[in-house]
């Protein structure tokens, strides 16, 4: 009886056997699609979709808004999810919006899983992640540890050892089920679309990696309250950095004592830490927050000043000097100026 049977259990082990391989190819192509990679021109416009849009018609609009450049791939995955009925009429901007996958759990979801999330210039990770938690309900404590996560840093094609400061500061439609790590690669995503943007419009005139200049970005972040100032508060910088003088920036020490940030006082000048840049020349060893555009413009390009010092004016605007002996008067005026006011 088992000889007869034999032929049949091969049989049937084939039979299983190409069903698991076509079922690996299935599941292989299925991936392979959902994660195809889009990038828009310019993610910040608004695209409509109208009641009633086909598939071909919203495949033609994300084409004319240079977000897709193969629309068959676009259908195809329409079709592959059974959603070529389920698109949603609405306005949709599509930033940090980077897959195939993505983009359709936008459009095919329903308004009340959108929610709009500002996440502000300047902001750590820790604040976009309290912010999230607020907003979407996300272990706060996972998005922090994922932005320290070796392993999936490196899939983010970074080579640094923390996402402090790759994660761009901005107003984000995201739905309320996305993962900790899908809403990172969305901040990634377009991090790294505006560098590129970046790029392309404005000379970089100094010898900096992204790396370095998101760095700098992040110090002139902390330091300007007012956009025009921020080019000028570049050059101080890049003109310390080309003197070998110690940067001295405030915000880098902000940024390693704990709490909220306060006033300074010469204790905190003294620690020890590689993002103090009193005790070391150069730049910090990564970005000390998530700078934003403005701040990034100005990083890549300074005004051209010789300036080497400034002062806060306790307005949110600075005095810029040239000399130590300058920088000195201006903090002795501002200082006599503080005391006639508490007269007064």
């Amino acid at each position: 009886m088992s000889e007869h049977n034999s032929p049949l259990k091969n049989n049937n082990n084939i039979i299983l056997g190409v069903g698991l391989a076509l079922f690996a190819v299935i599941l292989s192509f299925y991936s392979i699609i959902m994660n195809w990679t889009i990038d828009c021109d310019h993610p910040e416009r608004i695209i409509t979709i109208p009641k009633g849009a086909s598939a071909s018609a919203v495949a033609d609009l994300l084409n004319e808004e240079s977000c897709m450049q193969n629309i068959g791939i676009f259908k195809l995955a329409l079709n592959m999810t059974m959603k070529n009925r389920s698109i949603r009429a609405g306005r949709y901007d599509l930033k940090g919006i980077s897959s195939i996958g993505q983009l359709l759990r936008m459009i095919t979801s329903q308004s009340a899983n959108q929610l709009k999330v500002t996440l502000v210039e300047g902001w750590t990770v820790e604040q976009f992640a309290d912010e999230l938690k607020n907003k979407l309900q996300i272990d706060n404590l996972e998005f922090i540890r994922l932005t320290q996560d070796y392993n999936f840093i490196q899939s983010l094609d970074l080579d640094v050892p923390s996402l402090e400061g790759f994660l761009f500061p901005d107003t984000y439609i995201l739905l309320n089920t996305y993962t900790e790590d899908e809403i990172i690669r969305i901040l990634v995503h377009q991090y790294k679309h505006t560098q590129h943007q970046l790029l392309k419009e404005v000379k970089l005139t100094q010898s900096m990696n992204m790396i370095e200049i998101t760095a700098l970005a992040s110090i002139i972040q902390g330091e300007a309250m007012f956009k025009d100032e921020m080019p000028i508060i570049s050059s101080v910088y890049h003109n310390r950095l080309s003197k070998k003088m110690l940067l001295q920036a405030d915000p880098t020490i902000q940024y390693i004592i704990p709490g909220k940030p306060r006033r300074l006082f010469n204790k905190d000048l003294e620690v020890e830490s590689p993002y103090n840049t009193y005790k070391h020349k150069g730049l910090p060893p990564g970005p000390i927050n998530n700078p934003g555009l403005e701040a990034m413009k100005a990083a890549i390009s300074p005004a051209d000043t010789d300036y080497l010092y400034f002062v806060s004016n306790g307005e949110g605007r600075h005095i810029f000097t040239r000399t130590a002996k300058e920088h000195n008067q201006a903090k002795l005026a501002l200082k006599y100026s503080r005391q006639k006011k508490k007269k007064l």
